[in-house]
């Protein structure tokens, strides 16, 4: 269960889950050395995001890069399909997807050049991590795209509307946004029975109907109403923090069923102009950012900065009389 949305100069996401992998933000130089289809790339470009880092290596689940491009993964159990490498393609595993599009591109536009002759495969990381069913939401400045690989194939999608959750498929989901299409921010007009004086109690009426559950097509369209109708201004981190809060997912209000709680780990807000990466933790509501600096760009190896989502130091200011 997860929320990404594209606003402007920034894209975030949510993930919801019900454990944790020990996730930190990652710093990736440029001279890190990946792996993609048997050939070794290094001097690419150095991005920053979520990642667990194992044996060495950045499992990214959401990351920006310095010229601005970023990219998440978001679970799409079900759907997605992975297969076998196939000759005269660009195979790529599902873990290597973010690092291999961060690495390579500086826009939307290469980046789908590149898509389009790739296919994801089933290649595991190793025998502990097997393959996450996911799809991808893929930004910059100027566009969005979304990439989901079904049993009909991979398919991109132009994701002009800039939000994307879970299943079902991102088409599902756009079709569904249109039976929320009347909703506003303003009270709406009697049309029921324009002769009828009837009394609008409360304030907020004109968003009546829209959908307030934990599922991945109620949090798609309150993410759409919470994009369009806050109101623009200076502070446009803190705005974009405060829309995603409308997606996000209390402790104990959606379970598994082994009754484990599933709940938003944390919550990111990379910046597309000057690369930086906001975020918050389930436990710290602090903003915090980490800035992807010219020092850090080149350093020798990764970098990691601990999320602290235990840590609820300076969360609350006690006043005293």
């Amino acid at each position: 269960m997860c929320t990404a949305i594209r606003d402007n100069n920034l894209f975030g996401r949510t993930l919801d889950l019900e454990y944790s992998y020990d996730e930190k933000i990652v710093v990736v130089p440029r001279s890190y050395e990946f792996t993609f289809s048997g050939q070794k790339v290094r001097n690419h470009h150095a991005m920053i995001g979520v990642a667990h880092i194992a044996n060495g290596y950045p499992l990214l689940y959401d990351g920006i890069n310095e010229k601005g491009l970023a990219a998440a993964g978001l679970n799409f159990p079900g759907n997605a399909v992975y297969y076998d490498p196939a000759e005269g393609k660009h195979n790529i595993a599902s873990f290597e997807l973010i690092p291999w599009i961060l690495s390579l591109c500086d826009t939307v536009d290469y980046a789908e050049r590149l898509l389009l002759n790739a296919n994801i495969t089933s290649v595991p990381f190793s025998s502990e991590l097997p393959p996450t069913p996911l799809h991808w939401m893929i930004v910059d400045k100027s566009r969005a795209i979304t990439v989901e690989q079904t049993c009909d194939g991979l398919a991109i999608y132009e994701n002009t509307i800039g939000v994307m959750t879970n299943n079902p498929p991102f088409t599902y989901h756009l079709l569904r946004t249109a039976d929320y299409m009347c909703l506003d921010s303003y009270s709406r007009p009697n049309t029921l029975c324009p002769d009828i004086d009837l009394n609008e109690y409360s304030r907020g009426m004109g968003g009546l109907g829209l959908p307030g559950d934990y599922s991945s097509n109620g949090r798609f369209v309150r993410a759409v109403f919470g994009k369009y109708h806050t109101t623009q201004d200076d502070s446009c981190v803190n705005r974009f923090f405060h829309v995603m809060d409308t997606v996000s997912i209390p402790k104990g209000c959606v379970k598994t069923d082994d009754g484990k709680d599933v709940l938003t780990v944390y919550t990111s807000c990379a910046d597309l102009e000057e690369p930086a990466y906001y975020f918050t933790t389930y436990n710290c509501r602090r903003i915090k950012c980490v800035q992807l600096s010219e020092e850090l760009a080149n350093a020798d190896e990764l970098r990691s900065f601990a999320m602290n989502p235990h840590e609820c130091k300076d969360q609350i200011e006690y006043f005293n009389e």
